[in-house]
């Protein structure tokens, strides 16, 4: 096993091989049918030199990218899409979003990355204030892949999973074969979490574990190039309405317009009303007795300027609140 510092790959023992081959042995056993991929000792100087005069990208943004994958404890898939991009403060952004088809409240839990490649970190923007500083433009940084073995760095990965920043330590570094691709894979461990994750550069994350069993891709459309099965992606708008629900808005950020989708279980009356951070209405955009069912509306702030609103639901005795930022 080696460890990547400074464009050179150093041999740390064979415990790590060790521990590698057998991890490469209980993960073949459930998706390596679906991904092909080989771990491999070391490859030719010749190769290394020319990989490393290459950018490396860990988290490849693009729209139209997919990856799923499957959690044996609970028998489902999660699907985690690029659903857009968009230019942010002169930066170019990509909305990721997360669908995790296990929960019974179904919703697209996002984020807006960004990849640096000068530094090798990729970022998120803070467009829900998770550190709550007020700063809703704010870069908080998700991955520095290109630190050395054992190093630590922070992160505001996963905040939905609790905690704000966290630290994260780099772990093992590889050669492995993915679908005939020579790349790198990179090991780290999300300490206040429990959390482990591989990361193959020009793939993202292959496979996740905080207990057993991991959770692993099993199908990825990435830059167009299909890898594995791609089962059905998550559609909520299919199943009939069981609960309360206001989802996040589409698009976030949005500059002019955006789109409110709710569902209601059982005839209510319903009052949507969007504030400024003052709280003070902005508008009304429901009033009325509706029956079940699922519904969307169209909020268009083109008189407004820049910043943060929220949006209220209350529906019989459900409320709830939730964030979004116009960028002009």
């Amino acid at each position: 096993m080696y460890f990547y510092y400074g464009n050179n790959f150093i041999f740390i023992g064979a415990s790590m091989r060790i521990l590698n081959i057998v991890l490469f042995f209980v993960l073949s056993s459930f998706c390596f049918a679906q991904i092909n991929i080989e771990y491999l000792n070391d490859v030719p100087e010749e190769f290394k030199e020319k990989y490393f005069s290459q950018k490396r990208d860990y988290n490849p943004l693009q729209v139209g990218n997919i990856w799923q994958y499957y959690d044996a404890e609970y028998n489902v898939h999660s699907t985690i899409k690029v659903l857009q991009d968009s230019i942010i403060n002169g930066k170019k952004y990509f909305k990721k979003s997360i669908f995790p088809e296990f929960t019974t409240r179904p919703d697209a839990n996002i984020s807006w990355e960004r990849n640096d490649t000068t530094s090798g970190v990729s970022f998120m923007l803070d467009f829900e204030d998770v550190n709550n500083n007020g700063d809703f433009f704010e870069e908080l940084p998700l991955d520095s892949l290109e630190n050395p073995y054992w190093s630590r760095y922070k992160t505001y990965k996963y905040p939905f999973f609790g905690g704000i920043e966290k630290t994260t330590l780099v772990k093992d570094t590889s050669w492995v074969i993915l679908e005939g691709d020579t790349v790198i894979s990179r090991t780290f461990e999300i300490i206040d979490l429990f959390w482990i994750e591989e990361i193959i550069e020009k793939f993202g994350i292959f496979w996740n574990w905080s207990e057993s069993p991991a959770r692993y891709c099993t199908g990825a459309i990435i830059n167009g190039r299909q890898y594995g099965t791609i089962v059905s992606v998550y559609d909520n708008s299919e199943r009939t309405p069981t609960d309360f629900f206001l989802k996040n808005n589409y698009p976030n950020p949005f500059n002019p317009s955006t789109t409110i989708n709710y569902q209601l279980p059982e005839q209510s009356f319903v009052s949507i009303k969007v504030y400024n951070m003052l709280g003070e209405t902005i508008s009304v955009l429901k009033n009325e007795f509706q029956n079940s069912g699922s519904y969307s509306l169209e909020f268009d702030g083109s008189d407004l300027p820049s910043g943060t609103y929220l949006y209220k639901i209350q529906a019989g005795s459900y409320y709830e609140v939730k964030k979004m930022l116009l960028v002009k």
